[in-house]
């Protein structure tokens, strides 16, 4: 919450890297989705909120469904993290249709 006259504070984007902690999820069993949710630590229901996406589309993409490019930007936009780096965070970029 901002109180008045304060600024905003900018949020940097999260980059990808094999040392990220989402990736030593991924490679201890997590799903690339609920890595990075529990990673960002915001719950579905407030996700599906917040980029006007269903709280059951979510589930679904959650559970290997493949998503449609404006799916992954909205999610890379509630995630702060780049479009690209989301795409290399998945085990399958075929996952994004276009």
């Amino acid at each position: 919450m901002r109180r008045k006259g304060e600024k905003r504070i900018p949020r940097l984007l999260d980059r990808w890297s094999p040392e990220h902690p989402v990736a030593h999820a991924i490679a201890t069993g997590s799903s690339w989705f609920t890595a990075w949710q529990m990673q960002k630590c915001i719950p579905i229901a407030k996700l599906a909120k917040q980029i006007g996406i269903a709280a059951e589309r979510l589930t679904a993409i959650g559970h290997g469904d493949h998503l449609a490019r404006t799916e992954l930007d909205a999610l890379a936009r509630a995630w702060t993290i780049s479009a690209g780096d989301l795409i290399a965070s998945m085990p399958d970029p075929s996952l994004v249709l276009d």
